[in-house]
């Protein structure tokens, strides 16, 4: 994310971050807003409802509820 934030900065991007692994920095990147650890029940409120596209470049995510949840929204994910 942070790459494509650089490559396209008047795109505004929302990255949520989890609670396990490897966080990434986007200190000085002014088009990302980053939500620190969103529960669930406000996922379709806080993220779902304003994403035209889910990145889910996880590793430790074994299920990938947020990325089930974003293609019932009608969202489509690249994971």
């Amino acid at each position: 994310l942070r790459a494509l934030a650089q490559r396209i900065p008047e795109q505004q991007f929302v990255a949520v971050r989890g609670a396990y692994g490897e966080q990434v920095d986007y200190d000085g990147l002014d088009n990302v807003e980053v939500l620190a650890l969103v529960p669930g029940e406000e996922m379709a409120e806080r993220v779902y409802g304003r994403t035209r596209v889910l990145l889910m470049p996880s590793s430790y995510e074994s299920w990938g509820r947020a990325g089930c949840e974003a293609l019932a929204s009608g969202i489509p994910v690249v994971a």
